[in-house]
């Protein structure tokens, strides 16, 4: 894995308490046994040498991943194309269920376009009568006058759609748009879509790796829910989910290459060892 910058400065100050960690260890032994270290001014670079290596062993160790053995789930964090795993996956959107890329309600930039792209071939039209059709049992909540769809659906709503291949797709209402388009969300809002999302893989995924993407962040971004809560978050919902009923077997969170310096990898890999059951 190659590093980042951020695991760079994380790393860089690894060095330093490795440094320090071998120094003090010396100084210990300067004390027990003092001739064995008088002068031995080469013990310096193995200090050093000894905070480098370890730094350098977890600058370039592996994507974060744990196995939860008693709950037979594994969660992993990787970077890619979400729509490369060819697993199922959670698509954020709008309560409204709005799909227009090309007039700019939705972001050209947003997972949305991608599953739209990746998925329904740009074929706009199409997504839209696939929405209506599996919406047709709900009802809406409200109405709201603007540009784009108008009904409103309640936060959590889940539409299940499938691509050719039968991969489904998980496309969960987390965020309100205001009457301008502009999407805004809430944790608990996150938080009741996650549930959601989590209970229709539970009736209709047959148990297969379920994918997510890095959400509350972009257009959709949420105050007080950065990528490091957001990933710990759905880390935390999808494992205290598998505890109720095994629905999944793999939770795979996966980052665009330009979210990766948001995320602190070995502080997250600590994260996930410390939801394992002592």
């Amino acid at each position: 894995m190659a590093p980042t910058w951020r695991k760079v400065r994380t790393y860089g100050a690894r060095t330093l308490v490795g440094f320090g960690t071998v120094a003090a260890v010396l100084g210990v032994v300067a004390v027990i046994v003092p001739d064995s270290v008088k002068d031995q001014w080469w013990l310096l670079l193995v200090c050093a040498a000894a905070g480098i290596v370890w730094a350098l062993v977890g600058l370039f160790s592996a994507w974060p991943s744990q196995r939860y053995r008693d709950d037979r789930v594994t969660i992993r964090l990787v970077q890619g194309d979400l729509f490369a795993q060819r697993e199922s996956a959670l698509i954020g959107m709008s309560s409204t269920f709005d799909t227009d890329v090309n007039g700019g309600i939705i972001s050209g930039s947003s997972v949305q376009a991608s599953f739209l792209a990746n998925v329904y071939g740009g074929d706009v039209a199409r997504l839209d009568a696939d929405l209506k059709t599996k919406l047709s049992p709900a009802s809406p909540i409200d109405t709201i006058v603007k540009p784009g769809k108008t009904d409103v659906y309640p936060i959590g709503t889940v539409v299940t759609l499938a691509s050719t291949a039968g991969v489904p797709y998980y496309c969960v209402a987390y965020t309100d748009m205001d009457c301008s388009n502009r999407a805004h969300g809430t944790i608990s809002g996150v938080l009741r879509a996650l549930e959601a999302v989590w209970d229709a893989a539970d009736s209709e995924g047959n148990k297969r790796s379920l994918c997510v993407p890095l959400i509350g962040q972009g257009a959709a971004r949420i105050p007080q829910f950065p990528a490091e809560v957001a990933v710990r978050i759905m880390a935390f919902s999808f494992l205290l989910r598998s505890r109720r009923s095994h629905f999944s077997k793999e939770l795979r969170i996966v980052l665009h290459p330009s979210d990766v310096d948001s995320i602190d990898l070995y502080e997250f890999q600590a994260f996930l060892k410390s939801l394992v059951p002592k």
